[in-house]
Order: structure tokens, then sequence, then C-alpha cells
């Protein structure tokens, strides 16, 4: 059963998950899975811009620091792009420190979670990037 805040089921919502980490990956799906969301996968920002040609997502979810093209860089191209700036762009990185998620916010991502998430915290983020409440 897809978990729920304030009555919203996030079922059928679409996440890219972008981290480099094959582990971290496999555990954030198996997470936003559970919540009811279909996953994709891509390995770094150059992946996820191929992932988003061919598919429509309704949030990117995005660790910062991978090879080829990190997550600051994707948050830029996808906010500076007509064809993607409306898809919500969340940061889920280990940099707690205020330096990364104001960068990360200037940039255009529309939240910030430190991993590992818990589903409360999820929850709150998907409300407000799918239903703007918090």
């Amino acid at each position: 059963m897809a978990q729920q805040i304030d009555g919203k089921v996030w079922q059928g919502k679409s996440v890219l998950v972008v981290d480099d980490y094959p582990a971290v990956r496999k555990t954030i799906k198996e997470f936003f899975s559970a919540m009811g969301l279909v996953v994709s996968e891509a390995v770094n920002g150059v992946e996820a811009l191929e992932v988003l040609q061919g598919r429509k997502v309704d949030l990117v979810v995005s660790d910062l620091v991978m090879a080829e093209m990190d997550g600051f860089e994707l948050t830029e191209m996808l906010k500076n792009n007509p064809k993607f700036r409306g898809i919500p762009v969340v940061i889920l990185s280990t940099h707690a420190d205020s330096k990364y998620i104001f960068k990360a916010l200037r940039l255009g991502a529309d939240d910030y979670l430190i991993k590992p998430p818990t589903a409360e915290m999820v929850n709150i983020v998907l409300a407000r990037v799918f239903v703007h409440e918090w």
C-alpha cells in the first residue's frame, strides 16, 4: 500500500532517481516504489538527460557528487531548459552543509533532503512539490 500524507497517495507518480552508486539507487528505488511511485534510474546527470528525452517524469531526485555531470549541473540544465524546467528537482545528498543546500536552491532545486531520508520527510517534500502543501 502506498504511504499517504493528508489523504494524498503518490500512486502512479513517476520519479527519476539519479545517483552513481548502484546500492544507493536500489535502496532509494525500493523506498519510492513502496510509496507508490514509478521509478526510473540514471547514474549521473548525462544519463538523466538521456532518460528524460525518452520518458516523462513527475520528479527528479538527484545526488550531488557524480562523475560526468553532477547534481548541481543537472539541476541548472533542467531549470534552464523550457522542456524540463517544470519538473521539480529534489537533491538527496549526504552533504548537510548549508553552502551545498543554498547552492542547490539558487540553481533551481525545489527542495533538499539529507541521506538517509525518512518516510515522513519524503512525504512532506512530495506534498510540497506535487500539491504545493506543507
